[in-house]
């Protein structure tokens, strides 16, 4: 993956340095956040061409499918336990954790055919993650019911054996109905990942060999890498929200001037039975305060870039920022 220029890090470090300049004006301030959206879309710029380049690997497994199979037969390290094979913690830390949906109709033929065909990408989905900061995990999700992820996990007790993985958005955006264009997808919902990475935004790619849609391709993005990697980087009091103007990550006392409950990193520690969402209470559509009500509509539906909030005696001018490629947008809540 590719390493942020020098350019960008002189900037942050040059406009950090003058953060107690009382001259420092307007567009200079504004400067130190366009940086940062500058960092995000060359990190997320990077991840769309490492998706790329793993989607086109197992193209080339599929190209030379007779010759990996019989390979793979004999080179095979997986077991299969019920629903899963390399189930952490009993699980080699090499592999990836394989899932197994115990449905009707399934066909095991078409199941083990995957497997074995793509067992050759376990390298290839460990090294993205132990050379990426921003990726927590690497998987895909195919139609014959069969998920391939990495790092392991304990698939045993963390996912029930007769789950649908077609029926997530992390599968079904990227497919033949919703995404014909056959292009990359950023998943609009932020949700909480169904392995425990917490609250989890995904990039994904559908994967066609002569038309057919084999797998969808994913990387899964932790809520707290882009608070670490990309808000930590200024002390200005950001929030980044999504599309539909639901919370992605903010700093705490942004976070509570918009009348926003505390950000809970939510895990699970039972067992995932189906599709999960943030809540409603971090979107600001929905926000008790009116006027937060009206900003919001200001920026998303009004094209606006600013809005000044009164709050008791003290007034908090609030400047929106567009992640284009993502449709987000960084709030800059100034107190």
């Amino acid at each position: 993956m590719r390493c942020l220029t020098p350019l960008l890090f002189l900037v942050l470090f040059i406009l950090q340095s003058c953060k107690n300049d009382n001259r420092l004006d307007k567009d200079s301030k504004s400067l130190e956040i366009t940086a940062i959206i500058s960092m995000i879309d060359f990190d997320f710029q990077a991840l769309e061409e490492e998706l790329l380049s793993l989607s086109e690997k197992v193209q080339a497994l599929y190209e030379d499918k007779d010759n990996v199979l019989k390979r793979a037969e004999l080179e095979n390290k997986y077991i299969k336990v019920g629903h899963y094979a390399n189930s952490a913690p009993n699980h080699d830390p090499e592999l990836c954790t394989l899932y197994f949906p115990q449905l009707p109709n399934v066909s095991e033929k078409a199941v083990r055919e995957m497997m074995l065909l793509t067992n050759d990408m376990d390298e290839e989905f460990r090294k993205v993650v132990e050379e990426s900061n921003v990726i927590s995990q690497v998987y895909f999700n195919s139609k014959v019911q069969f998920n391939r992820l990495y790092p392991p996990y304990d698939v045993a007790t963390m996912i029930e054996p007769n789950l649908d993985v077609t029926s997530y958005n992390f599968y079904y955006e990227a497919d033949e109905l919703n995404n014909p264009e056959k292009g990359l997808v950023w998943v609009k919902d932020i949700y909480i990942d169904p392995v425990g990475q917490g609250w989890v935004i995904s990039l994904l790619n559908p994967v066609y060999v002569e038309d057919d849609l084999k797998m969808v391709m994913a990387f899964d993005i932790s809520v707290n890498v882009i608070l670490e990697n990309y808000l930590s980087k200024t002390e200005k009091k950001l929030v980044v929200i999504d599309e539909k103007g639901t919370v992605i990550a903010g700093k705490s006392k942004a976070i509570e001037a918009l009348d926003l409950p505390p950000l809970r990193n939510h895990t699970y520690i039972q067992t995932i039975t189906s599709n999960n969402f943030r809540l409603e209470e971090y979107n600001l559509f929905k926000s008790k305060d009116k006027d937060v009500r009206r900003m919001i509509s200001h920026f998303m539906l009004s094209g606006g870039d600013q809005y000044s909030l009164q709050k008791s005696t003290e007034k908090i001018l609030v400047t929106a920022y567009p992640l284009d490629r993502t449709g987000w947008l960084i709030l800059d809540v100034t107190i």
